[in-house]
């Protein structure tokens, strides 16, 4: 197997063990892949720890109290903090203006937290191809929302 492009990842998530069954399923893909976890943006956006440092991938995770606003303002502010890095927003909710931005390529992927393993392998194939993402659950939401609109 080839090495990957994204080897250095950033999960950002208030529940650790996210992280934990992410850096599985990247060490499936390739064991180089390198996973570092933090519970807060805030954290990622102002520690020290993370000065200078390089992280292809940051996925940035969400729950029911966050709300489209204040994760595009994170990716945003990610994207400055880690210049170069792409944006994942992996989320168990569904929110077409995220869907949106993730088409417009302001966010580089949008996943389903509940979604099987293999949605994060085809989000990883896409992005080192230089590709966008959105999972089946929420690209069938989003193709009805549209046809709605």
């Amino acid at each position: 197997m080839q090495t990957p492009h994204l080897v250095s990842i950033l999960v950002i998530d208030e529940i650790p063990l996210i992280s934990v069954g992410l850096q599985e399923v990247f060490r499936s893909i390739h064991p180089s892949i390198r996973v570092e976890y933090t519970d807060s943006v805030f954290k990622a956006l102002s520690s020290r720890e993370y000065e200078n440092r390089i992280f292809h991938l940051v996925i940035l995770g969400s729950d029911e109290e966050r709300y489209s606003n204040s994760l595009l303002l994170h990716a945003t502010e990610l994207k400055k903090r880690f210049p170069g890095s792409l944006i994942m927003v992996y989320t168990d909710q569904y929110d077409p203006e995220l869907i949106a931005k993730t088409v417009e390529r302001s966010i580089n992927a949008c996943v389903h937290k509940h979604e099987p393993a293999d949605e994060i392998r085809k989000a990883y194939i896409h992005l080192s191809a230089g590709e966008p993402y959105i999972s089946s659950i929420f690209d069938t939401l989003y193709y009805s929302y549209r046809l709605n609109k």
